[in-house]
């Protein structure tokens, strides 16, 4: 393999070095949110549930069901859908299947129905779940949690032993400002 002459190795250094400095703030982010997401179970899914009871007159199911059962048939379907949404008051779905795999949306009004099936796009779609190690092997789950621990301690270290200058500082700095801005767009 050639070697790169002294002015192109010091520009890649200093490529390195300030794009390293400026993406710290991200990697570090990135790192400890990828752990959290591949726990997410653990934390209840970041979501904190409060419940509350009330009182209502007791209801006839019937209407329910007649309603339901209604659509089954002219979605030619026996089995219970997994959510049934209505939208804006005029279409009603049915969501079959995690996250509506098969979903069926009806408008009485018009008289319509349309019927959307997702399909996952391969390998796109398990590149995906490899990414966020959802469904995959527990030894994934680990590697990649494992991958981000290194990850982190590599850039915290870095950030640790460097000699620091002036632009150095800049690039820090700058790239927690674009972290902070970033996040607060985002919203």
């Amino acid at each position: 393999m050639p070697r790169l002459d002294s002015k192109t190795t010091r520009l890649m250094r200093k490529i390195h070095r300030w794009g390293g400095l400026l993406l710290a703030a991200f990697i570090i982010f990135y790192c400890i949110t990828g752990i959290l997401l591949n726990h997410r179970e653990f934390f209840d899914y970041f979501v904190l549930r409060k419940k509350t009871e009330y009182k209502v007159p007791s209801s006839d199911i019937e209407l329910m069901k007649s309603f339901v059962e209604f659509y089954k048939k002219q979605i030619n379907r026996t089995d219970d859908p997994v959510v049934i949404r209505i939208r804006k008051g005029k279409t009603i779905e049915f969501l079959y299947g995690s996250h509506g795999k098969t979903t069926y949306i009806i408008n009485p009004e018009k008289g319509t129905m349309e019927k959307i099936e997702k399909h996952p796009r391969q390998p796109l779609y398990w590149l995906n779940n490899l990414h966020k190690a959802f469904k995959t092997n527990m030894f994934w789950l680990l590697l990649s949690d494992l991958a981000s621990v290194v990850i982190l301690a590599v850039t915290v270290t870095g950030l640790v032993i460097l000699r620091y200058r002036m632009v150095d500082y800049i690039m820090v700095f700058g790239g927690v400002l674009i972290l902070i801005a970033g996040a607060l767009l985002s919203q």
